[in-house]
C-alpha cells in the first residue's frame, strides 16, 4: 500500500512538472518584447511638426515615453491662453490625445514670455545637443534657471546618458553631465 502512495505521489509531480514547464514554454512575452523595442520610431522633429497641428503655441518639452506596452512622444506646447498636452504613437505618427488646460502661469512668467520671444526653435536645440554629446535626445524641456530661459536636454548615448543645458536664446551649451553605466564625469 504504501508503495502505491508513494508511486502515485511522485507521478503527480512529474505530470505537474511537466504541465508547469509546458507553459512556461508558451510563453511569448520576451518575443513581443524584443519585436516592439526593435519597431522604428519617429523623430523628434517629426512629433513636434504633428503636435504644433493640433495646437498653436511654443513647444515646451518633447518626452519619449513608455505606458501600456506602447512608446509614445508627449510634447507641452504653451499657449498664449492655455497650455496643451499632445501624445503621439512613436511608432506610427498618429495623435493618441490632445489636452488643453488653462494657462495659469504667475505674473513673472508672463512678463519673461513676452520680453524674451526670440528662442531658439527645439529642432535647432536638438541639433546643437546631438553635436555635442553623440547621442538620441529622449526629452527636452524648456525652462527658467536664474531669469534666464534654458532647455534642458537629456540624451541616451552608447555609454549611459547625458544631461545638457543650452541657453535658450544664444544656443550656447551651459553645462554637461554624463551618467555612464561604469562612473560619473562631468565636463
Amino acid at each position: 500500500m504504501k508503495h502505491k502512495l508513494i508511486i502515485g505521489a511522485v507521478s503527480a509531480a512529474v505530470i505537474l512538472g511537466g504541465a508547469v514547464a509546458a507553459g512556461a514554454a508558451k510563453n511569448d512575452l520576451p518575443k513581443v518584447e524584443m519585436q516592439t523595442n526593435s519597431q522604428k520610431t519617429i523623430t523628434h522633429d517629426e512629433a513636434i511638426k504633428i503636435a504644433l497641428s493640433k495646437a498653436v503655441g511654443q513647444v515646451e518639452s518633447v518626452e519619449l515615453e513608455n505606458g501600456n506596452g506602447k512608446q509614445f512622444f508627449e510634447v507641452d506646447i504653451k499657449g498664449k491662453t492655455k497650455d496643451v498636452e499632445v501624445r503621439i504613437d512613436a511608432q506610427t505618427g498618429k495623435v493618441l490625445s490632445v489636452k488643453a488646460d488653462a494657462d495659469d502661469s504667475d505674473d513673472f512668467e508672463k512678463g519673461a514670455s513676452v520680453i524674451q520671444k526670440n528662442y531658439l526653435s527645439v529642432q535647432k536645440a536638438i541639433e546643437i545637443a546631438q553635436k555635442e554629446v553623440n547621442g538620441k535626445v529622449i526629452e527636452i524641456k524648456l525652462d527658467e534657471d536664474d531669469n534666464k530661459m534654458i532647455y534642458e536636454i537629456e540624451l541616451k548615448t552608447s555609454k549611459g546618458e547625458a544631461e545638457l543645458e543650452l541657453d535658450a536664446v544664444t544656443g550656447k551649451v551651459l553645462d554637461i553631465e554624463y551618467d555612464h553605466a561604469d562612473d560619473d564625469n562631468d565636463k
